[in-house]
């Protein structure tokens, strides 16, 4: 839960975590979207589906976690640091850690003017340097130690050098170039620039489908999302009509606008609310008002629900 997300919105999600599944055999059992409700906020969703894909795997050789780097990286969405953050946190053995925290300290330590993603040369050197720290006796201590200090200490802004016990061996502190390193990382976001089908009945229930359509949240249940550039709006009645025949639909308007970011996304997203008539038979999961919110695990898809249920603008003419 961690990797990429502030210790602060993990705190509370792990606590739920924990109660509802208390071990990989639990976990196995789950269903996929429960699992992922229990991600909300939490972004990156391959990572619980990751979880849940290697609690099956674990749950029929026993529930026994491999413990050697090799076996570990075979498992879905276990890397090289997740793998030894296991080995060295859980088992005690001497592994290295390469997170964030500790490429900052490094990258300060001596100065590096490059970062891991860049290549494997660059990522060697950051490994070969974790290698070297965890050689030491306790090596989870160490590990533990290296990424507090990360977090508590040498800060990305505003580093407490004075309070650290590595500022004497430290070439950033001796040059005082602490805020240039490390290498600030260029995020490069594409647009998307869409609308979602928000459909419901007269009696305020909402419909859920599972769409593998748009590039991000796929296959989550979650309202279809759809792209389209400004210059083809005119096709979104038959969009629509692909979706819902239209002698279902009674009333339809543009309820607002979405802006949100995600994974490496901007997305601006016009929310089209259709209420069909009464008696009309579609495909999916309706959900009402009430539990709308907790069936949707995304922060996204939840904004969408907002403007949806805030809107009372519906019409008799369709607003395309």
């Amino acid at each position: 839960m961690l990797q990429q997300t502030q210790v602060s919105a993990v705190q509370t999600a792990f606590k739920k975590w924990m109660q509802d599944f208390p071990d990989v055999l639990t976990l196995a059992k789950a269903k996929e979207n429960d699992v992922l409700q229990h991600w909300q906020r939490l972004g990156y969703y391959s990572r619980a589906k990751n979880i849940l894909r290697t609690a099956k795997i674990l749950a029929e050789n026993g529930g026994m976690f491999p413990q050697t780097r090799k076996e570990l990286e075979q498992l879905p969405g276990i890397g090289a640091y997740t793998a030894g953050a296991i080995l060295s946190l859980a088992f005690h053995l001497a592994e290295a850690i390469l997170d964030g925290n500790l490429v900052r300290i490094f990258a300060r330590l001596h100065l590096w003017d490059f970062l891991p993603a860049e290549g494997k040369k660059e990522k060697d050197f950051y490994w070969d340097e974790a290698f070297r720290w965890a050689k030491a006796d306790k090596a989870f201590l160490t590990n533990e130690a290296l990424m507090e200090l990360g977090r508590k200490i040498c800060k990305r802004s505003n580093p407490d050098c004075e309070n650290c016990p590595l500022q004497k061996i430290c070439q950033a502190k001796q040059e005082n170039r602490q805020n240039e390193f490390p290498k600030k990382k260029v995020v490069r976001y594409e647009s998307w620039t869409g609308f979602a089908l928000v459909v419901c009945d007269k009696n305020e229930n909402f419909l859920l489908r599972v769409s593998p359509r748009s590039p991000f949240l796929k296959n989550q249940l979650m309202f279809p999302l759809f792209e389209y550039a400004d210059a083809f709006r005119n096709r979104i009645p038959g969009i629509v009509e692909s979706e819902i025949p239209w002698e279902k639909i009674d009333q339809c308007s543009w309820a607002g606008i979405v802006e949100h970011s995600i994974t490496r996304y901007k997305i601006r997203c016009r929310v089209l609310k259709v209420q069909i008539k009464p008696n009309a038979v579609l495909d999916g999961i309706w959900v009402p008002a009430s539990e709308l919110f907790e069936k949707l695990p995304s922060s996204f898809a939840q904004k969408i629900a907002q403007v949806a249920e805030e809107d009372a603008g519906l019409s008799k003419n369709p607003l395309f």
